[in-house]
């Protein structure tokens, strides 16, 4: 919306390279721009149009598989599909219908894991999942590939390995195991040799040689990403996974993935006995993401979490309706077919109960709130804090630097676009930062070394509000730092410009 062609990153405050990380937000603000969107509009309707492409994609891989009551029952079940359900009593409700049952889920604070949640998740992991179905389609087909198509597909992932990097990860598990699996199926058929070496051979020169191509052609990405990441603040990226690593929890995860984790990996085991080679794409794709989850537990760069946003629970869906499908040839057909309409039933519930949670978390926001968030806590920011951030909106240019503690700094760059020199997790050297920011306004800084500090960090404003008074209880800065002069003022906040001339009288 600024006319940018390139990201910045507004959580920090010194001059960095642009980038191309996020583009696809850039993208989102430009259109926004052309039709008068506000980022909030835009960001729900990508949320909201990704989402729907991202239905329309499982279906499609289902289509490969299944047609009938069978695509029906896999597509419900890859929608529906969650965590085993957590009967719980809660209440009294905001109405006053006293206590009340509903359903927890496992690993419920990963909004990914939860059924409904994932549906609109953040736009660039619906990107980076409608690009996983499409590698996944394409490069199963064992028909030669022409040099202009594999061109095509080489654009597509090297974008895919810009907007959502773990979607190249997974495709590249996947070739290996999927190739893996074909090449032993060849060997071991029982075609005389002149025929078997053939097969082999047109394996190795179609479907084996696209797929390598294919993931030699994305290495500029990642030598795109690997010189990004040596520069500050995208090198942040990377040391937040390090500093902020978060495991998974196995037993918690293999909970969250409810009932369709026992029936796919049952029907997996089942396929590999039956020698059911259709669904060779849906087993390396459940062992490819098993084998990441493994190897990125000793790699400290990225957390193996990220990996179960490589939608798993679709494969497993699939391979749950094989099986069910092939129980279902016997007498107990109608019993099984029964049986798998009443998980999606369950999984319909339990997608309910996270309705009314967030519609419950909505309302206490609207009737019980803090003077400003921090950092998990979910609120609604109050009147005089939106308006200070308004006021900087409309009275500030883009570039300049806002000095505040996180919540605020958290909130001014999407709000009011300028930089800050603290606000998100991501901030390089949050932690060094929340140190320097405490002194700043407890009143601690010399006069000099607080000229300094402003001069050193291209700091234009003082954003102080709640947090920032709540260090030193500070009335007015102003007297403490001779170089701010109020420019703004509330009844919750003060903003101060950094007078340049009066920094200049002390230097």
């Amino acid at each position: 919306m600024e006319g940018r062609f390139l990201v910045t990153e507004k959580y920090y405050n010194l001059p960095h390279p642009p980038s191309l990380f996020q583009i696809v937000y850039l993208a989102f603000g430009k259109l926004g721009g052309i039709l008068g969107l506000t980022p909030s509009t835009v960001y729900l309707f990508a949320r909201g149009i990704f989402g729907f492409l991202l239905l329309l994609g499982i279906i499609h891989f289902g289509r490969r598989f299944f047609e009938g009551e069978k695509l029906v029952l896999f597509f419900l079940l890859a929608a529906t599909a969650g965590s085993w359900p957590i009967l719980v009593k809660a209440g009294p409700d905001t109405i006053g219908a006293g206590s009340f049952y509903r359903f927890a889920t496992y690993m419920g604070w990963w909004s990914v894991i939860d059924s409904l949640q994932r549906i609109t998740i953040m736009p660039h992991i619906l990107i980076g999942q409608l690009f996983l179905i499409a590698f996944i389609l394409k490069f199963a087909d064992r028909k030669a590939m022409s040099f202009r198509s594999l061109l095509i597909w080489a654009v597509w992932g090297n974008l895919a390995g810009i907007i959502f990097p773990p979607t190249l990860l997974i495709v590249f598990a996947y070739f290996a195991v999927i190739s893996a699996l074909e090449f032993l199926d060849l060997s071991s058929s029982r075609q005389k040799w002149p025929e078997k070496a053939s097969s082999i051979k047109l394996f190795l020169k179609n479907t084996f040689s696209a797929r390598l191509l294919f993931a030699f052609s994305t290495i500029p990405s990642f030598l795109y990403m690997s010189r990004m990441f040596k520069i500050m603040p995208w090198k942040a990226l990377v040391l937040f996974d390090i500093e902020h690593r978060t495991g998974i929890p196995y037993r918690e995860y293999l909970m969250a993935l409810g009932p369709v984790f026992v029936l796919g990996f049952i029907g997996l085991v089942v396929s590999l006995i039956l020698g059911a080679r259709k669904y060779y794409p849906a087993v390396a794709w459940i062992t490819s993401i098993i084998l990441l989850f493994l190897v990125f537990e000793k790699v400290p760069e990225q957390s193996p979490l990220r990996f179960t946003e490589g939608l798993i629970q679709v494969p497993l869906t699939l391979m749950s309706v094989y099986l069910l499908s092939e129980i279902g040839r016997s007498a107990f057909k109608k019993i099984i077919l029964i049986s798998g309409y009443a998980i999606v039933a369950m999984g319909f519930l339990v997608m309910i109960s996270m309705v009314l949670w967030l519609t419950d978390q909505a309302v206490a926001k609207r009737y019980g709130t803090w003077k400003v968030p921090i950092r998990a806590e979910l609120a609604y920011p109050l009147k005089d804090f939106m308006e200070a951030i308004f006021y900087l909106r409309d009275n500030t240019e883009r570039e300049q630097v806002v000095l505040s503690f996180v919540t605020a700094g958290n909130y001014i760059p999407p709000y009011a676009g300028n930089y800050v020199f603290i606000g998100h997790a991501n901030t390089p050297d949050e932690d060094g930062k929340e140190v320097e920011v405490a002194r700043f306004f407890k009143g601690e800084f010399e006069e000099r070394e607080a000229e300094e500090f402003m001069e050193k960090e291209r700091i234009s404003f003082v954003f102080y509000g709640p947090q920032e008074k709540a260090f030193g209880e500070i009335a007015d800065l102003s007297k403490t730092y001779a170089f701010l002069e109020k420019v703004y003022g509330n009844a919750e906040i003060i903003i101060y410009r950094v007078n340049s001339a009066s920094l200049k009288t002390f230097r």
